[in-house]
């Protein structure tokens, strides 16, 4: 029985495996129109790993220039338009009768058009944030339309075009690069190296309880392990692997498009990067080894699956990718990896079953233990934290405790857990609130890497205050009663600016962060455009309407997330 059973599985996933196959070798027959009329250079992919998420678009560089010609890809009605400080910064949404939408990101500026309606939109809510959704048919593009003008807004690290494929239906992006495009890759996959992890009591790995990164070198047209170690294994095993992905005539590091490994020919674990949604790309976390890409960077991709990591780009054998290793058994490992042109790296190397197998571990019986599965609420001395139930990809075992310190508001320290642990959704970490603490200016606060602490909200709810976090460490409170920076830069002489374009403002805060800021000239709200990256404001009088020549007043001002204002009054001529 048990025999059929395994039989049907492998049925099934060579079915899959077949029909993964022929998805990558028939290309949708969409063709669309390339939105940049410059010789495509990519400098991220779709699927790619980020902080926090799967990259869900392709980065085409502009050569550090803004300003260039973004073209609708095909015929069809603007369906969202977009303006923010952060995230995508100006970004056009467009729908197709094919049933994509294609989205067009970090945008300097509008058509003129699509300019007019954003510039109405912020005046009525009196914000530069926007997030319009329009009625289908309301502006209508062609194919090869000038929508936009490339940019570097929002959260952007240089000048570049973030472009989408979406299918309209659930809004799931899919990689643009399934399509028919003029970007060229010959280059096959990169693989750096492997992580060997013991997964159940008594595993060992050439003797020891613990993970092992083995590198990997290529040489006679194929990937080996370096030295080519021998390598023997007891209990129940899983593996990494470390790879990265280049294009034809570029050096960017970026994402493969699927990793297989067979297990002694046998299937075990299958990786396709076919398209997700985005309440699903947090589970990249459990992806890779999140401890591994704290600790040293490395981004190793996991060949294994954890038992809440639910997104639907796996296929795997009855243990979720694991091998149970048999005593005196050869294993031979396969791999084989691709990126979305086709390119194809593998490697090949085998791992002995040790004949003997480890009755202990090194697990302190002292750490806690949190079912995954289950909710969790642990209180001392007053300070408490609640989890909900799949907060951890896994069960979790490791330590919260109090202790005292002489930086926090408190008088204690909140240790929740380590910050190496992966966290899906928030937790709440609950310290008590005495008489003797000032609500003035109070913030939660955990410790980084250099024990500094970084801002992480919170708010006051009855005898608490409660911080929600989506990061495990050392939680503190700390107060925060220092103002924005708020001041004119670069001002002519009194403040003259009939010759100039515009007005730049200074506008930064030491720790919270902006949450708000209103600009007013002559008593009406003005437009002010916010770039965090630069710390400033910036006022285009082309986009202030009611403004005349002659004097006028100004009033900015500006909050930050821990309550401090600043004010900003003076007058200038135009």
């Amino acid at each position: 029985m048990q025999r059929q059973y395994i039989f049907t599985f492998q049925l099934i996933f060579l079915l899959f495996a077949s029909a993964i196959a022929a998805g990558q070798k028939n290309a949708p027959e969409w063709k669309y129109h390339f939105p940049l009329d410059i010789a495509p250079k990519v400098s991220g992919s779709f699927g790619e790993i980020r902080s926090n998420h799967f990259h869900s678009g392709l980065d085409i560089t502009t050569h550090g220039k803004t300003g260039l010609p973004v073209y609708a890809a095909d015929d069809g009605y603007v369906s969202r338009i977009a303006a923010s400080p952060f995230g995508f910064g100006k970004a056009v949404y467009i729908d197709h009768p094919s049933g994509y939408t294609t989205v067009y990101a970090h945008l300097e500026s509008f058509s003129n058009v699509l300019d007019s309606l954003v510039l109405a939109l912020q005046y009525q809510q009196q914000s530069f944030t926007i997030n319009e959704y329009l009625e289908p048919g309301t502006f209508r593009v062609k194919r090869g339309e000038v929508i936009a003008y490339s940019g570097n807004s929002g959260s952007s690290g240089g000048p570049h075009l973030h472009f989408e494929v979406r299918l309209s239906e659930g809004q799931k992006p899919v990689d643009p690069l399934s399509f028919p495009t003029p970007v060229k890759d010959d280059v096959r996959p990169h693989i750096a190296g492997i992580k060997l992890y013991p997964l159940s009591r008594g595993t060992t790995i050439n003797g020891e309880h613990q993970s092992k990164y083995l590198p990997v070198v290529f040489y006679d047209g194929a990937f080996h392990l370096k030295h080519n170690p021998k390598i023997q294994a007891t209990g129940t095993i899983g593996v990494g692997v470390d790879v990265i992905d280049y294009f034809s005539n570029s050096w960017r590091k970026c994402g493969i498009h699927s990793i297989d490994l067979k297990v002694n020919n046998q299937e075990t674990y299958a990786f396709v990067m076919n398209g997700f949604f985005f309440h699903d790309t947090r589970f990249v976390n459990s992806h890779i080894d999140y401890a591994e890409k704290m600790e040293s960077g490395r981004t190793i991709q996991k060949s294994f699956v954890d038992p809440y990591n639910h997104v639907d780009l796996y296929n795997f054998n009855e243990e979720r990718g694991k091998i149970r290793m048999e005593p005196g058994k050869n294993f031979f490992f396969s791999y084989e990896i691709r990126d979305i042109a086709g390119n194809r790296s593998s490697l090949q190397f085998n791992i002995e079953g040790d004949r003997f197998l480890s009755e202990t571990t090194e697990i302190d019986s002292c750490a806690l233990v949190i079912d995954a599965g289950n909710s969790f609420f642990f209180e001392k001395n007053q300070h408490s934290v609640a989890i909900e139930p799949e907060t951890f990809y896994e069960d979790i075992r490791g330590e919260i405790s109090v202790r005292k310190s002489f930086i926090s508001e408190s008088g204690t320290v909140f240790s929740v857990l380590d910050k190496t642990i992966p966290v899906h959704k928030s937790f709440k970490v609950m310290f008590p609130l005495s008489d003797s603490i000032s609500l003035d200016g109070l913030c939660g606060a955990v410790l980084d890497g250099n024990l500094k602490p970084q801002f992480a909200g919170g708010e006051v709810q009855g005898e608490d205050f409660v911080i929600e976090s989506r990061i495990c460490g050392d939680f503190l409170l700390v107060r925060d009663t220092v103002a924005p920076v708020l001041y004119l830069r670069n001002q002519p002489f009194q403040n003259n600016y009939t010759n100039r374009s515009r007005m730049l403002v200074r506008l930064e805060d030491d720790f919270s962060g902006i949450a708000r800021y209103d600009c007013f000239i002559d008593g009406q709200w003005a437009l002010f455009e916010y770039d965090p990256g630069q710390n400033e404001l910036i006022c285009d009088f082309e986009n202030v309407p009611f403004l005349e020549k002659g004097n006028h007043q100004i009033l900015i001002e500006a909050t930050d997330n821990a309550g401090n204002k600043e004010i900003l009054e003076t007058s200038f001529s135009y």
